[in-house]
């Protein structure tokens, strides 16, 4: 710049377009960020499927399974979700009014596992599945699979854990 220009500021700096040197730094480390958060969300495990609340569901049929159940629950709170592979979750509060859920097989008015937590906790129940022992839900899995349920928010989210393959040595 000429002595003459050397206090005249360009139009585009009168604007604000022009980023300071910190400025580029600021938006290189976002994008950086963003970048690395997507990449991790995209090879980061996804739910196989995720069930929401049912409306119109009985609480009849599971108020009678709660006495099998491996936790206490108030059944006025309960409430339904889709069912998956025959196994239908449900979520209700216990008495400290702590989250809880309990998955069932309607079918067989089996319960299948149940977990209470402080709200602050992941919410998980995992049922295995044996088809050995005739489980239906476990049909087409092989023995040792675990089928998570956790809940998130106001839905489930559930995921198919296959054991691995044995080698083959």
């Amino acid at each position: 710049m000429t002595e003459a220009n050397a206090g005249r500021r360009t139009p585009a700096q009168k604007r604000g377009v022009v980023p300071t040197r910190w400025g580029l730094i600021w938006i290189a480390a976002a994008v950086g960020l963003a970048t690395a958060y997507g990449i991790a969300w995209l090879m980061g495990p996804h739910p196989d499927t995720t069930l929401q609340r049912e409306d119109g569901v009985a609480r009849s049929p599971i108020t009678s399974l709660l006495n099998h159940a491996p936790v206490e629950v108030d059944p006025a709170t309960l409430e339904p979700y889709e069912v998956f592979r025959g196994l239908q979750p449900w979520t209700a509060t216990d008495a400290l009014g702590n989250p809880c859920l309990i998955v069932v097989e309607p079918a067989t008015s089996g319960v299948h596992g149940g977990s209470c937590t402080p709200r602050e906790a992941d919410l998980i129940v995992d049922v295995g599945a044996w088809p050995a022992y005739h489980d239906r839900f476990a049909e087409g899995l092989p023995d040792g699979t675990v089928i998570r349920f956790q809940l998130r928010g106001d839905a489930i989210d559930v995921s198919v854990h296959r054991p691995a393959e044995p080698d083959a040595r």
